[in-house]
C-alpha cells in the first residue's frame, strides 16, 4: 500500500509540474502542506520529491524549499537511466498511448553459452521474456529480459506481458533495490528491422540493464533495443 501511495503522489506532482501549475512561483508546496494534502507521512512525500529530483524536474534549496525547473525543449519521450517504472510510467501521460506485445515467454536453464552473455550462473532456472513496446502506435522498442525463477516463482504469460515490477510490488515479498545500466549505439540486425519501425535508420540504441534485490542478489538481466532518434535517456546533475 505504501508503494502505491508513493507512486500516486509522485505521478500527481509530476503531472502538475508538466502542466505548469507551479510556473508562477517555481516552488512546490511545503513538505507540511503536501503531508496534509495527501494525508500521508513526511517520508512518503520526501520519496516522491526525491524521484522528481532524480528526473531533473525539481531540486531542493536549503532555506527556500523545492524549486521547480522551467520546462525545457528536452520534452521528448524519455526514460531516466535505471528507471524501474518504464513503459507503465509513460502510459500515465495523457498524450501518450502505450501497449506491449509478448514475443517470447519460456522457462529455461542457463546454458554455458548463455552464461557468457548474461550475469547468471550456468544451470540456474530462469524465465526469458521478450516484449515489443508500442508507443503512440509505433513499434519503438523491444526488450529481452532474463529473470531468476527463484524469486518470481510460477508466472503466467499474462504476467509476462504486463509489468513484472508491478507484479513484484503487489504480489511478492521482496524488493528490487538497485540497477546498473550500460548504453550504446550498435548496427541494426535483421531482428531490429523486423521488430522496430526504424525507417531510414541503420542503427539502434541498446541498453543493457542488470537489477538487484534488496539483499544484493542478481535478479534480472535485460537487453533493450530501441529507435535511437525517438527514445532518449536523460541525465540530471546538481552542483
Amino acid at each position: 500500500m505504501a508503494a502505491n501511495k508513493f507512486s500516486e503522489i509522485y505521478l500527481q506532482l509530476k503531472e502538475e509540474v508538466r502542466e505548469g501549475i507551479y510556473n508562477d512561483t517555481l516552488l512546490l508546496p511545503t513538505e507540511l502542506e503536501l503531508v496534509e494534502r495527501f494525508n500521508t507521512s513526511r517520508n512518503t512525500i520526501r520519496r516522491a520529491i526525491a524521484q522528481l529530483n532524480d528526473e531533473g524536474l525539481v531540486y531542493s534549496v536549503k532555506g527556500r524549499g523545492v524549486v521547480v525547473l522551467e520546462t525545457s525543449k528536452v520534452d521528448k519521450i524519455f526514460f531516466k537511466s535505471g528507471n524501474f517504472h518504464g513503459l507503465k510510467e509513460l502510459s500515465n501521460y495523457n498524450e501518450i498511448s502505450t501497449s506491449s506485445k509478448l514475443i517470447d515467454f519460456q522457462e529455461l536453464t542457463v546454458s554455458e553459452d548463455l552464461a557468457k552473455k548474461i550475469s547468471f550462473i550456468e544451470g540456474e532456472r530462469i524465465y526469458k521474456i521478450s516484449r515489443l513496446r508500442i508507443i503512440n502506435g509505433k513499434s519503438m522498442m523491444y526488450d529481452t529480459s532474463y529473470f531468476k525463477k527463484f524469486y518470481l516463482g510460477p508466472i503466467t504469460s499474462e504476467i509476462a506481458e504486463g509489468s513484472i515490477y508491478e507484479y513484484i510490488d503487489t504480489k511478492l515479498d521482496f524488493k528490487i533495490a538497485a540497477s546498473k545500466s550500460v548504453m550504446k549505439v550498435v548496427s541494426a540486425v535483421a531482428a531490429d528491422f523486423e521488430n522496430l519501425d526504424l525507417g531510414e535508420n541503420n542503427c539502434v540504441g541498446e541498453i543493457e540493464n542488470i537489477a538487484y534485490t534488496d539483499s544484493g542478489r542478481l535478479f534480472e538481466h535485460t537487453f533493450i533495443r530501441y529507435i535511437p532518434n525517438e527514445y532518449v535517456m536523460v541525465s540530471f546533475a546538481q552542483r
